[in-house]
């Protein structure tokens, strides 16, 4: 068991540390996931000023329809504007869901 929780929290730093790299395509901070399987990131408006629901939905979509890659659309929720929902998976789901991410950040 402890295995899998090790595996969880490094996985859950690359990520976050992976998404970081997209502060300039206009994703924010990472909300949170400190002790969860999965992080909030915000999606923001192209001018990076605040949270976009509208952008943050054409992402979400674009990353499932497109890309088959799945997270989950979270902007309606308090406190949420503009959020997606990553899962923390295995390296190998990290690597594509970052890759696919940039790729859809650069269109929208």
């Amino acid at each position: 068991m402890r295995d899998k929780i090790d595996t969880l929290i490094t996985a859950r730093a690359a990520l976050i540390n992976a998404l970081t790299n997209f502060e300039p395509l206009g994703l924010g901070p990472v909300i949170g996931a400190n002790h969860a399987n999965f992080v909030m990131v915000p999606v923001l408006a192209k001018d990076r000023s605040k949270p976009d629901n509208v952008r943050s939905q054409k992402v979400y979509r674009a990353l499932a329809e497109k890309h088959g890659v799945v997270v989950r659309y979270r902007g309606s929720e308090v406190g949420c504007e503009g959020c997606l929902r990553i899962t923390i998976g295995s390296s190998e789901e990290i690597k594509i869901v970052i890759q696919k991410m940039g790729e859809v950040l650069h269109v929208f």
